[in-house]
C-alpha cells in the first residue's frame, strides 16, 4: 500500500475569493493561504506512483506543470519520467526503477469574485517534492491511475492483479475525499474496474479510493489511488453538459490545443468542447479548413486539433505522417472545424454543430502508460438489444489475419501497440467520421459559406449528401430498419422481434444494399459505413467481414456462423450505392473502375465458425489462445454497438 504524506508546501500571498462559493472571505497577509499537495513519499519498484494539488480556499488553479527527474541511485540511468497528464492538477505514473526522484510542480492562482469585493490577482509558484523508490518485493496489486477529473465527470479507475495468485475477491471504497455517490462495475464476478461519476464539489478535492485482492491463499494486497475532483463551471444548458440526472454530467476541463501556438487556439477553447458552449460558433470564428485551402498539410490538421493530453496529438500527427490513408484523409478533414481527441470521449462522433470530429482515445495508444489514461466506462448503448436472439459481428482481415480488432492487446497484458495497429484502429474510424463531415459540408459548399453562418444553421437549412441517397437508391428492409433501432437505439424489442432467428435477419441483409447492420440505423449511418468500407478495401487493401450468428452459436461460445460474407461492399446489390457515395466524397476516384478491379464478395463456407474463417483458404492458419479469443469476441461485441 503506498504511503500518502500530505504536505502544505506552497505559500500565496494577495487576496483570496471563489468563483463557486461567494461566501468565502479575503484572506489577510497575515494569514495566507498554502496550497495542498498530496503523493507518496516512498514506494518500491515496480509500482504506479501519484501526486495531487489543489487550490487552498478561495482560489482556483488557472495551469499546472509537472516534471519528475531521477537524481540517484539506479533511477539516473533512466533520467526523468515524463507523466502524461503533466497540465493537470493530478499525475499517475509508474516507477521501475529504485533510486531518488524530485517531483516539481509549478502552477499558477488567481482569485475570483468575492462577496466583498472583485480581485484579478495571479501567482506562479513553483516547489519541489521528494519520492523515494526501493527495492522489493513487487507490489500484488497496483491501482492505477492517478488524475483530474471535472465534477461531474466520468472516471474510470482498474487494479492489476501484480501475483501468481489467483483473485476471489476484489473489493473498493473510498478513504477521503469529497462523498462520491456510488460506484459501477463490470458484470463479470470480480471486477478488475471501478467507475463513477464525479460528485459536485465548491471546492477542489482530492478522493482517495483503494482497492483490496483477496487471493486464494487467504491473503490480501491493497493499493490506493488519488483523484482530484476539479471545481469548474458549468452551464447546465450548454451543449455537453447532460442534466437529467441528479449530478450533472459533464466533460474534461483540461483540454488543450496541441499547437500551442496555433492561430486558432482561442476558437477551439470557445467553439469545440467545453462545459459552456450553448451556441454555434460562426464561420468567422472557427471557419472549416476547406474555407481555408483546397490543399491542407498536416501542419494544417494540427492547428485545429484539441487534445485531453499531449500524447493524443503526438499519436495522431505520426498517424498522419505515416499512414497509407493520410492523403485522403487530408482531403476528407477540408469538412471539419476541428479534431478533438479525449479520454473521455466514447464513443466517437461528428457533430454538425461545430463542424468537428470527436475521437475516442482508445483509437491512439501506443504504450500500456498511454493507455491507462484512457477512460475505459462503457458505452451507454452497452446494453441495447440484449434480448434479441441474433448477433452480427463485423472485422477487418488482411492477409489472412486479423487487422481490426487486433489479437494480443488485452489491457491486463499491458502490451505496446505498434505504429501499424494504430494505423489499423484509427484509418476506419477516420474514414468513417470523415465521411459524415463531408455528407454535411461536401466540397461544393465550401467556397459558397458565409462567414456570419454558422454550422449549425447550415445543416438546418441545407439537405446533406445521405438523404439524395436515401431518395434514389434507399434500403429496403423495414424489419431490419426497426431491428437497428433496438440494437442501436434504445427502443424495446416486441415480441415478433425477440422471436427473428439468425436465418432471417441474414435473408433480410444478404438480399438488400447495405454494407452492415449498423447501415440502418440512419441515412447518415448508412451513407458513411459505405465510404469507410469501400476505402479501406481500395487503400489499405483490407477486407471487412460480416457474420450473423444465433443467439445459442453466442452462449456456447462456439460462433458457429448462420451466414457470413467478405467483400459485401463490392456485391451486386451495392455498387450503384457505392458509386453514388464515394464519388461525392472523393471526387477524383474512378469509382467503376476501382470496382471493377476489387474482389467479389465471398460467403463463408457452411458450418464455419467467426475463428476459422480469418483466412479463407486456410481454417488453420490463425491459432489463438483462449485468452486472445475472449479478448478478440469483448472487442467484437464492443464493435458491434459501435463503442469506438
Amino acid at each position: 500500500m503506498k504511503r500518502l504524506l500530505p504536505i502544505s508546501l506552497l505559500t500565496l500571498y494577495g487576496c483570496g475569493g471563489s468563483g463557486g462559493d461567494s461566501s468565502v472571505t479575503t484572506p489577510t497577509p497575515s494569514s495566507p493561504p498554502s496550497l495542498t499537495i498530496q503523493g507518496a513519499s516512498e514506494l518500491i519498484a515496480g509500482d504506479s506512483a501519484d501526486f495531487a494539488v489543489i487550490a487552498p480556499s478561495g482560489t482556483s488553479i488557472t495551469s499546472v506543470n509537472w516534471t519528475v527527474n531521477a537524481v540517484s541511485g539506479a533511477s539516473t540511468e533512466a533520467g526523468s519520467i515524463v507523466p502524461l497528464a503533466s497540465h493537470t492538477q493530478a499525475i499517475g505514473f509508474d516507477v521501475t526503477a529504485a533510486g531518488e526522484y524530485l517531483v516539481s510542480v509549478t502552477a499558477s492562482f488567481s482569485a475570483g469574485e468575492t462577496s466583498t469585493q472583485e480581485t484579478s490577482t495571479h501567482e506562479t509558484l513553483t516547489q519541489e517534492l521528494s519520492l523515494t523508490v526501493i527495492e522489493g518485493q513487487p507490489p500484488e496489486a497496483i491501482l492505477r491511475l492517478g488524475h483530474e477529473a471535472s465534477e461531474g465527470g466520468r472516471v474510470s479507475l482498474h487494479v492489476d492483479n501484480n501475483s501468481l495468485k489467483t483473485v476471489t475477491d476484489i473489493t473498493w471504497e473510498q478513504l477521503s475525499g469529497a462523498s462520491i455517490p456510488a460506484f459501477t462495475f463490470d458484470d463479470d464476478d470480480l471486477s478488475y474496474n471501478l467507475y463513477f461519476q464525479a460528485p459536485q464539489v465548491s471546492a477542489d478535492s482530492i478522493a482517495e479510493i483503494q482497492a483490496t485482492l483477496a487471493f486464494d491463499d487467504g491473503s490480501v494486497a491493497t493499493d490506493t489511488v488519488q483523484v482530484v475532483i476539479k471545481n469548474i463551471d458549468i452551464n447546465s444548458d450548454a451543449y455537453f453538459v447532460d442534466d437529467s440526472g441528479s449530478i450533472p454530467e459533464t466533460v474534461t476541463s483540461h483540454m488543450q490545443a496541441y499547437r500551442p501556438n496555433s492561430p486558432y487556439v482561442s476558437a477551439l477553447e470557445a467553439c469545440v468542447y467545453n462545459n459552456e458552449l450553448t451556441s454555434s460558433c460562426t464561420f468567422a470564428q472557427l471557419p472549416l479548413i476547406g474555407q481555408q485551402t483546397e490543399s491542407p498539410t498536416i501542419d494544417d490538421i494540427l492547428d485545429r486539433t484539441y487534445v485531453s493530453h499531449p500524447w493524443m496529438g503526438e499519436a495522431f500527427e505520426q498517424f498522419l505522417q505515416t499512414s497509407d490513408s493520410s492523403e485522403d484523409l487530408l482531403q476528407m478533414l477540408r469538412a471539419t472545424s476541428a479534431v478533438v481527441i479525449s479520454y473521455d470521449i466514447r464513443p466517437s462522433f461528428y457533430w454538425a454543430v461545430t463542424g468537428a470530429i470527436y475521437l475516442d482515445a482508445n483509437n491512439f495508444w501506443r504504450s500500456p502508460e498511454e493507455r491507462d489514461t484512457i477512460n475505459t466506462q462503457p458505452d451507454y448503448r452497452s446494453g441495447f438489444g440484449s434480448d434479441l436472439d441474433f448477433s452480427i459481428f463485423w472485422r477487418y482481415v488482411k492477409e489472412g489475419e486479423y487487422y481490426y480488432p487486433q489479437t494480443g492487446l488485452a489491457a491486463s497484458t499491458r502490451a505496446t501497440r505498434t505504429q501499424q495497429g494504430v494505423d489499423a484502429a484509427l484509418t476506419w474510424l477516420m474514414y468513417h467520421e470523415l465521411a459524415h463531415a463531408n455528407d454535411f459540408f461536401d466540397y461544393t459548399t465550401w467556397s459558397s459559406l458565409s462567414n456570419s453562418n454558422t454550422p449549425l444553421n447550415y445543416v438546418n437549412n441545407n439537405s446533406p449528401l445521405s438523404t439524395g441517397l436515401e431518395n434514389t437508391l434507399p434500403l429496403t428492409s423495414s424489419q431490419l430498419h426497426a431491428l437497428a433501432q433496438v440494437r442501436y437505439g434504445g427502443d424495446a424489442a416486441n415480441s415478433t422481434q425477440r422471436a427473428y432467428s439468425a436465418a432471417q435477419v441474414a435473408n433480410w441483409l444478404a438480399n438488400d444494399g447495405a454494407v452492415t447492420f449498423y447501415s440502418y440505423y440512419t441515412e447518415r449511418e448508412d451513407f458513411a459505413n459505405l465510404v469507410e468500407r469501400f476505402m479501406m478495401l481500395y487503400r489499405m487493401g483490407a477486407s471487412a467481414d460480416v457474420g450473423i450468428f444465433s443467439g445459442d452459436a453466442v452462449d456456447d461460445g462456439s460462433y458457429n456462423v448462420t451466414w457470413g460474407q467478405r467483400d459485401r461492399i463490392n456485391d451486386d446489390n451495392l455498387q450503384l450505392r457505392v458509386d453514388y457515395a464515394v464519388s461525392r466524397v472523393l471526387p477524383l476516384l474512378d469509382i467503376p473502375a476501382i470496382q471493377a478491379a476489387m474482389p467479389s464478395p465471398t460467403l463463408f463456407p457452411d458450418g464455419s465458425t467467426w475463428f476459422n474463417t480469418v483466412n479463407l483458404d486456410n481454417e488453420e492458419s490463425v491459432e489463438l489462445t483462449g485468452d486472445e479469443k475472449n479478448a478478440i469476441i469483448e472487442a467484437q461485441k464492443k464493435l458491434e454497438k459501435r463503442q469506438y
